[in-house]
């Protein structure tokens, strides 16, 4: 009776290997806001300046922010950015674009009501591009009331979300986002498996 120690080892570190790279593709949400914003970003710091300077932007302020770069494989990526009085249905139209590697890709407008924040969601997933620039810092523009007819948007706060992600966040600028639960049960149901085919490996070494 003989043990194949080194399949075992092998098999073993094949599973630590498949762990580690789930966890690579963790849940995470990277969040834009005030307190990290650089010298040209504006997104407001609270509720109550969001009709001040230099948060509430017109015609001729558009900005651009970039998110952090976030590592690994993604099954989802989601952009979310929240602005408030955005009168999209009396014709404001604050277009989103995002840079793809090459050039700036319109994603569309940002939706909302007069005088409400909300939150408008761009599903990224399935652009050949989006893993690539995800990983190395999503670009972000806004090209404020493009019809040039007088509006004004302020932004709370922009999103990016990767397989679900790790945090919930309300469209109000100044309320924390909240930690939620990030297990992963299908890496444990992997390595479940895994582990029952080296036992079952083993019984098999045992009975030759």
């Amino acid at each position: 009776m003989t043990y194949n120690f080194g399949k075992l080892f092998a098999g073993f570190a094949a599973v630590i290997a498949l762990m580690s790279s789930s966890a690579m593709a963790a849940p995470i949400t990277d969040v834009k806001e005030y307190n990290n914003n650089s010298a040209t970003e504006y997104f407001v710091d609270s509720d109550g300046n969001k009709y001040n300077q230099p948060f509430y932007r017109n015609q001729n302020q558009d900005w651009e922010w970039i998110h952090n770069p976030l590592a690994g494989l993604f099954t989802n990526i989601k952009l979310s950015i929240s602005a408030f009085d955005v009168d999209y249905d009396s014709g404001e139209l604050d277009a989103i674009s995002v840079f793809d590697g090459t050039s700036w890709l319109s994603l569309g407008y940002l939706a909302g009501a007069s005088d409400i924040w909300a939150f408008t969601d761009f599903d990224l997933t399935g652009f050949s591009w989006a893993q690539s620039q995800v990983n190395a810092g999503l670009k972000v523009r806004m090209n404020i009331d493009q019809n040039n007819a007088g509006w004004l948007v302020t932004l709370g706060k922009s999103t990016l979300t990767v397989n679900g992600g790790d945090l919930a966040c309300v469209p109000t600028p100044g309320v924390p986002c909240t930690s939620i639960d990030v297990s992963e049960p299908g890496a444990f149901a992997l390595f479940g498996l895994a582990f029952a085919g080296l036992m079952l490996r083993r019984r098999k070494a045992n009975k030759a």
